[in-house]
């Protein structure tokens, strides 16, 4: 800034590029420290563990709704023929 446009504006403050480069500089590595604690965070967190565990669970269920209807376990469907057994074996 010119010497005659700091005398019109007294409100104003000049300051040296370098102490602007520093001060977005000291900016810059705080927010990067800030990103890196919270992505160390995130990867601590059982939540994506979770949601694994709820997603499977839930694939399970649906293809278990959706397949064909299967008999009570331990049901049978009805008696088993006695001419099902394979006799040419003997």
């Amino acid at each position: 800034m010119s010497k005659s446009y700091t005398l019109k504006q007294p409100g104003r403050i000049a300051y040296d590029a370098g102490v602007i480069k520093k001060f977005w500089e000291e900016k810059i590595e705080l927010h990067t420290k800030q990103l890196q604690s919270e992505d160390m965070r995130t990867r601590r967190s059982a939540l994506d563990r979770l949601r694994g565990e709820w997603a499977r669970m839930l694939e399970g269920r649906n293809k278990m709704l959706q397949g064909p209807p299967r008999p009570p376990h331990g049901c049978l469907l009805g008696p088993q023929p006695s001419h099902a057994r394979d006799t040419t074996a003997a």
